[in-house]
């Protein structure tokens, strides 16, 4: 029999994780037997937990239903790939062929590009303004977002 002494050592020494498994097993066997120190007694329902704890068993796993449901369940995923299969074989047999459709005329003409040449100075002058407008509305605007981008990430790094 244990005294309340060497349970005190034993103690410290369990919840310093430095016990031996005899040891806690001779602590288990102190606090089974009822005649407890009352300084030790806040400890009994700890030990009687481990106790219950190693009685508990799972239940047995029944897998005899599981064997009735896998043929379905296969049965079920090959139904759905023939399916697809069969919808992807028809979806393909309806589309039309590369020879049905024009990729490009046998026949290669010449552009004319004289005709789209600007040959008024004035003409000139507002079609290179409108696309240096617009080139700097763009560049302006990609200049704030980046801006707006960096003062965001400066707010949340910090």
């Amino acid at each position: 029999m244990m005294t309340h002494s060497e349970a005190e050592i034993l103690l410290h020494r369990y919840f310093e994780g430095t016990t031996s498994l005899n040891e806690e097993m001779n602590l288990r066997e102190y606090f089974r037997a009822g005649d407890v120190h009352p300084d030790l007694a806040e400890l009994n329902p700890m030990f009687a937990y481990w106790d219950k704890a190693a009685k508990v068993m799972a239940p047995p796993v029944k897998r005899t239903a599981m064997r009735r449901r896998m043929p379905l369940r296969w049965f079920s995923t090959a139904a759905a790939a023939i399916l697809l299969l069969f919808a992807a074989g028809t979806w393909f047999n309806d589309l039309p062929s590369l020879t049905d459709v024009p990729i490009a005329e046998a026949k290669t003409k010449t552009i004319d590009w004289s005709k789209y040449e600007v040959t008024d100075p004035e003409e000139a002058y507002i079609v290179l303004r409108n696309a240096l407008g617009t080139a700097s509305a763009e560049m302006n605007r990609s200049a704030r977002i980046t801006i707006r981008e960096i003062s965001e990430a400066r707010r949340i790094l910090k």
